[in-house]
Parts: C-alpha cells; sequence; structure tokens
C-alpha cells in the first residue's frame, strides 16, 4: 500500500489489502472510507472483505462510492458527514487514491480556497488541477 498522508487527520491510498488494515491500524487509524463501487475491476476485494477485517481490527468502515472523478453532492455531503461524525484519523481508499484525495479536497473547500486546497494536495504529490471547477464550486455554497 502506497498511503500518503494529506495531514496528520487524513490519508489516501490505491486499494488496501487486508494485511494492510492491520498496518493501518498500527499507525493508529480509526475509521477507514472505501470510494470504490464493488466489482470496479476483476478480482478487487469486496467492501464486505474489507469491513469485516476493519471491525475485526476495531477499525470503523465506510461505504461512499462513486466512479470517476466527478463526485455526485449525495456522495459528497455522506462524506462530510462521515468525516465530522467520525474520530481522526481518517484512511480513505480507492483504485488509485485520487479519488478519496477529491473527497477531501471537496471536504476541505468549505473552509479554505480552491488554491490552497490545490497547493497542499500538491505539497504531498497529488496534482488535483482537473477538479479546481469542482472546488470552486463547492468554495462557492
Amino acid at each position: 500500500m502506497n498511503r500518503i498522508e494529506i495531514n496528520s487527520n487524513f490519508s489516501v491510498s490505491e486499494q488496501i489489502t487486508l494485511e494492510d488494515i492491520k498496518s493501518l491500524k498500527a499507525l493508529g487509524i480509526t475509521t477507514l472510507i472505501c470510494n470504490r463501487p464493488d466489482g470496479e475491476e476483476p478480482n478487487q476485494l469486496m467492501c464486505c472483505e474489507i469491513k469485516a477485517e476493519a471491525e475485526k481490527q476495531g477499525i470503523q468502515f465506510f461505504h461512499i462510492p462513486v466512479a470517476g472523478r466527478e463526485i455526485p453532492q449525495q456522495a459528497f455531503l455522506e462524506f462530510v458527514k462521515t468525516i465530522d461524525q467520525s474520530t481522526a484519523p481518517v484512511h480513505a481508499y480507492c483504485r488509485t487514491g485520487t479519488r478519496s484525495a477529491i473527497f477531501w479536497a471537496l471536504s476541505e473547500a468549505r473552509n479554505c480556497t480552491p488554491e490552497a486546497v490545490l497547493k497542499n494536495a500538491k505539497a504531498v504529490g497529488i496534482d488535483l488541477t482537473p477538479v479546481a471547477d469542482q472546488l470552486a464550486k463547492v468554495a462557492n455554497l
């Protein structure tokens, strides 16, 4: 797993394995969010498998699946509610980590400028300029 720590409360990665959950637990992760639809790729671990292992490790698990980079408002609102009500640190994953980073960026755009969000993402090696328009829409709400 290539975990990218965006800040002390939030990290992202590509698809995780059952062994990765133990590593995340050792890092202090208390909440896990899956942003992948089941069956997105052949041989992908199903969310129920990840959820079972996460709960076994004492980690809260949430499934907020989306396809592609355009985040529907309902999914965004569910993500914000999950983040706001969860104990940090939170780890989110999807196929590559990008969708999860977009969710984070959109939630951050509620409280700071899109430029600051893009700069913070870039500082940890994530280029979110393709979703700058989405960030601006959230910032203007």
